[in-house]
């Protein structure tokens, strides 16, 4: 049994059996619903599901087990970086347009990219003794003060939401996704800046953010969304690392990033 923040996942008689320990975030139903939209659009990419008791306490999800082993903590090459690519291509392509435009869109761009930094950010912080990090948050604040999402058209997708390596199942030869709980309807810029920031893909992968991007051949006007999006992206895991224990080595790293991306 492996143990999560917001769920915990056991095997039970060859099924995986997902158990959500806080249903009022609305996981569930966000992964109920994309684990049969690509059953039914792209099988074979993800679990399929099985059965699913929403209501109860704590609701409960059953589905396949599909073979492969996280990709997190293995040394990242071109063969596992095309078959990443085409793993998130195919899922963000697979749902037809009518039907994407009933999926709920994820939490944060429903909210607003900015507008949820900005509500993070707004905790109180213990001050820093790093002049580096100090620098960085003052930085990330000056940006969040006069930061507006894009308003331009975006490029709709089926978004997983949540980028962890963990949730890209190596077979050794194909990649399938996991972990549906922040999916949804999303802007491509928005899905491919959460990848390339993602902690386990720029520092401990150390893939640099042009080698995922320019497989994806993203448009201009998606080029400046990404940025965009990176940059709130960077804001997010610095005030995540912040609050997490143990975590001064990389969260100094990722200041130094942060720096750079702004």
């Amino acid at each position: 049994m492996t143990q999560h923040s917001t769920h915990v996942i056991e095997l039970v008689d060859g099924h995986v059996v997902k158990r959500f320990r806080t249903p009022n975030l609305g996981g569930q139903q966000r992964e109920w619903r994309a684990l049969n939209l690509l059953a039914e659009f792209a099988p074979g990419l993800a679990p399929a599901p099985l059965a699913a008791y929403l209501d109860a306490s704590p609701p409960v999800i059953q589905m396949t087990r599909v073979p492969g082993e996280p990709l997190a903590g293995q040394s990242i090459l071109p063969y596992h970086l095309n078959a990443i690519t085409d793993a998130v291509g195919r899922l963000h392509t697979c749902v037809p347009p009518g039907t994407l435009d009933r999926v709920p869109p994820h939490p944060w761009l429903a909210k607003g990219m900015a507008n949820q930094m900005r509500s993070l950010a707004s905790q109180p912080l213990a001050p820093h003794d790093d002049p580096t990090i100090r620098v960085a948050f003052a930085a990330a604040q000056n940006w969040l003060g006069q930061a507006a999402d894009p308003t331009e058209p975006l490029t709709p997708v089926f978004g997983q939401g949540d980028s962890s390596l963990a949730n890209f199942l190596w077979d050794g030869t194909r990649v399938r996704l996991v972990d549906f709980e922040d999916s949804g309807r999303n802007d491509r810029a928005f899905e491919l800046a959460a990848l390339t920031e993602h902690i386990g893909f720029w520092d401990e992968a150390g893939l640099e953010a042009g080698t995922l991007l320019d497989r994806f051949e993203p448009t201009a006007a998606e080029s400046a969304r990404v940025l965009f999006y990176r940059r709130a992206f960077g804001i997010f895991w610095l005030l995540l690392l912040r609050n997490r224990p143990g975590s001064g080595v990389t969260l100094r790293r990722q200041a130094v990033h942060l720096l750079e991306l702004l």
